[in-house]
């Protein structure tokens, strides 16, 4: 979560714009992310549905931090600039991969291994 604050505090200050440097240090979370989850595994797997658990922290984590920022951006714009300019800046932008494309994808992803792990009974191993 201090990773993605971090991150969110980039982008406001370096202009509000998802740049190459942001989808870097979002990389860089996400093997954070797998290095611990691959450090943490065998401790998971002790819980029922752990593992499916950790991926979908994971998944709020980081999705929510990008889609509370870009509503945050986007109201101001709205009442700033008007509502052709908020929808400009959300849907022309890198803001559009940032927030609708990576949590489509990536709650796809979750959806297969949430259900993967119930018809498992919870369990992955």
């Amino acid at each position: 979560m201090t990773a993605m604050l971090t991150i969110q505090a980039v982008i406001a200050l370096t202009g509000g714009r998802v740049t190459v440097l942001i989808a870097a240090l979002t990389a860089l979370v996400a093997i954070g992310i797998c290095v611990w989850l691959w450090r943490n595994y065998r401790r998971l797997t002790h819980v029922r549905f752990g593992v499916a658990i950790a991926h979908a922290i994971a998944f709020a984590s980081v999705t929510t931090s990008f889609n509370v920022h870009a509503v945050v951006r986007t109201v101001l714009l709205a009442s700033g600039s008007g509502f052709e300019a908020a929808a400009h800046g959300l849907l022309a932008t890198s803001w559009f991969g940032a927030t609708l494309v990576m949590t489509a994808a990536w709650g796809l992803g979750l959806l297969v291994h949430l259900t993967g792990v119930v018809l498992g009974r919870g369990w992955e191993d």
